[in-house]
C-alpha cells in the first residue's frame, strides 16, 4: 500500500462528515461546522505493524464544484466513504447520485469505499434503519458501519476497514486508478 494513502469523505452537507473526520483525526467532536467548506486533514497512524500519513479530503460537493477540481480530487483517492445520516433520508438517497458520479470521474467499476449510516447516537430521530444500509452497501459490495462522530462510536474502525480495504487493490503509481487486471473483483461485505 502507499505509506501516503487519501480518503475523499463525500456525502450532503450536514451529516457529520467534518465531525468523523476531526474526531478520527483530533479525538475532538464539533457540532457545527460550515459544510461548504473544504478542507485537508492529515494524520499518521500504526496500522498493523505499519506507519501510515493519511490525508482525508473532505470536500464540499455542490453545483458549483466544477468538472476539473472533481477529477484531480477524484482520481488521486484511493478510497472513499460515504457518509449519511440515518436522521436525513434525503443524505442517505443522494448516495448513489454520489456513486454514480465517482464510477464517471474515476473510469473504474470497482474501487475501496465504505458506507456509513452517521449519527446513530441519535436513535429517537432515525429515518434509515440499519437494514436498509446494510443492504445498500450489500448492492454495492462494501463494508458498512453505523458510527456515531459525537461518541467516537465506530470511527477509528471504519477508517481502518477502509484502509485495508485498499491495501487489497493494486493501484497504478501515476493515478492511484485500480490496475485493469482486477477491475471486476468485489470486496466483501461486512456490517458493523
Amino acid at each position: 500500500m502507499d505509506k501516503n494513502p487519501i480518503i475523499s469523505i463525500i456525502g450532503n452537507g450536514g451529516v457529520g462528515k467534518t465531525s468523523f473526520t476531526t474526531q478520527f483525526c483530533y479525538s475532538q467532536f464539533i457540532e457545527y461546522y460550515d459544510s461548504a467548506i473544504e478542507d485537508i486533514f492529515r494524520k499518521q497512524i500504526e496500522l498493523d505493524e505499519e506507519t501510515l500519513n493519511i490525508e482525508i479530503l473532505d470536500c464540499f460537493y455542490g453545483d458549483e464544484w466544477n468538472y476539473n477540481f472533481k477529477q484531480g480530487n477524484y482520481e488521486k483517492t484511493h478510497g472513499f466513504i460515504f457518509v449519511y445520516s440515518i436522521t436525513d433520508k434525503n443524505s442517505f438517497d443522494e448516495l448513489e447520485n454520489y456513486l454514480n458520479e465517482i464510477y464517471k470521474y474515476k473510469k473504474v467499476n470497482d474501487f475501496p469505499i465504505i458506507i456509513i449510516g452517521n449519527k446513530n447516537d441519535l436513535e429517537d430521530e432515525r429515518q434509515i434503519s440499519k437494514e436498509e444500509g446494510n443492504e445498500f452497501a450489500i448492492k454495492h459490495g462494501c463494508p458498512f458501519y453505523e458510527t456515531s462522530a459525537k461518541t467516537r462510536y465506530n470511527v477509528e474502525e471504519t477508517i481502518f476497514t477502509l484502509l485495508r480495504e485498499i491495501r487489497k487493490y493494486p493501484f497504478d503509481s501515476n493515478s492511484n486508478s485500480k490496475s485493469k487486471s482486477n477491475s471486476n473483483s468485489k470486496s466483501n461485505c461486512l456490517i458493523f
